[in-house]
């Protein structure tokens, strides 16, 4: 794919947030790829991936940590309980706390999910070397924590 200007053009706020999205929308389908034969719908992977990182939580932080609302985080969590990737749990302090955690079968999958990334991730920055790897990723979470409410 031709970006249509010279690499050493100038880029604008714009041209890099456009890039941006391009680069997020050809991983997403990478991954998407990869994914295929594991029975995982789009976003499951992600609840896996937090879940297996933080262990146990409630829907409400899962939801904070995926960046989506509470009822796209509770639905996607009842199909993926009902798919035996998780459980609800609850909470030995609170008893009001239920609590998404991992099953077998669903910590299986985050596992498996981690190793598609890895792939997917070694095909995306297969042109780049570790200096520049090492400088995209710092740069894009310099990114992000400039564009995210503190």
């Amino acid at each position: 794919m031709s970006t249509g200007w010279p690499v050493d053009a100038p880029a604008s706020g714009a041209d890099v947030l456009v890039a941006l999205r391009f680069a997020d929308r050809a991983a997403r389908k990478a991954v998407a790829e990869e994914l295929v034969g594991t029975g995982l719908h789009t976003g499951q992977e992600l609840v896996l991936a937090k879940l297996l990182h933080h262990g146990s939580l409630p829907v409400a932080q899962l939801a904070k940590v995926l960046d989506v609302e509470v009822p796209t985080a509770t639905k996607t969590t009842q199909r993926m309980e009902a798919a035996g990737l998780v459980r609800r749990v609850k909470s030995s302090t609170d008893a009001r706390q239920v609590g998404i955690e991992l099953t077998a079968r669903g910590t299986e999958l985050a596992h498996t999910v981690q190793d598609v990334y890895d792939r997917a991730g070694r095909r995306a920055l297969s042109k780049l070397t570790p200096e520049d790897r090492r400088l995209i990723r710092n740069l894009l979470w310099t990114i992000t924590t400039t564009l995210e409410p503190q």
